[in-house]
């Protein structure tokens, strides 16, 4: 299990919400296990002067150790900023390393795709289930797969929801879109499986600060007034 935050912001992001993910990540209050400690990452498109820019980094490096994070924070400043930020835990996954960091990519002929999950999806709702990278990944791959059959995304990640939620423990998660016409287009998932949870059920809740979506030990960590997101939709943030 992982923690999330997709967030939409103008001039730089409020430092507050970013150092209540690296708190949430380094000593989740919420979590057994305590931190998540697989590694982390970041996709972010920047708009300047009339044009975008992307920033899109992973490591395997616990987020809370990487002297890189307050660098590419300072990065983080123009008109418009859309972004999604992921800290990893592997939990019993042999699939460790840069490779399996979120967010993911993927090169549609006319979108680039970044996505990233908290949870754990039972490899049988697959039809490719030993295909070698992380049940996030090829919960990625089913979205992609859906888009190309209905062409539009956010349809296609919640029929994929609806499609994995009896396999999942939590199918959170944060899809980001891009082409040069549209911009940057940012969706989270909320949703997870009451009958498979392994922990504490606050610990999967997903909350709003205006413009910020994050995992509940982020809220915890704020200390903000924040709004639980609505169960089982598709929250638009490009709005």
């Amino acid at each position: 299990m992982c923690r999330i935050l997709a967030f939409k912001a103008k001039g730089e992001p409020d430092l507050s919400v970013l150092k209540a993910f690296l708190e949430a990540s380094k000593n989740d209050v919420y979590f057994k296990y305590g931190s998540h400690s697989d590694g982390w990452g970041f996709v972010a498109f920047i708009l300047r002067n009339g044009k975008w820019r992307v920033l899109f980094y992973k490591t395997h490096e616990p987020i809370y150790e990487d002297e890189m994070f307050f660098n590419y924070v300072s990065l983080l400043k123009g008109d418009e900023i859309h972004a999604i930020f992921h800290a990893r835990k592997a939990g019993k996954s042999f699939l460790l390393g840069v490779r399996h960091n979120h967010p993911y990519y993927h090169k549609l002929p006319t979108h680039d795709v970044y996505f990233a999950h908290n949870g754990s999806i039972s490899r049988k709702a697959f039809n490719n289930p030993t295909y070698p990278s992380t049940d996030s990944y090829l919960f990625f791959q089913e979205i992609i797969r859906k888009y190309q059959e209905t062409n539009d995304f956010k349809l296609a990640y919640f029929e994929t929801i609806q499609n994995l939620a009896t396999y999942a423990t939590s199918l959170n998660s944060a899809l980001l879109t891009f082409n040069s016409q549209e911009g940057p287009k940012i969706y989270v998932g909320y949703y997870y499986n009451k009958s498979r949870m392994k922990e504490m059920e606050e610990y999967y809740k997903m909350y709003r600060y205006e413009n910020y979506i994050f995992s509940s030990t982020i809220a915890y960590y704020l200390g903000k007034k924040t709004q639980e997101l609505s169960f089982g939709a598709i929250n638009d943030m490009s709005g």
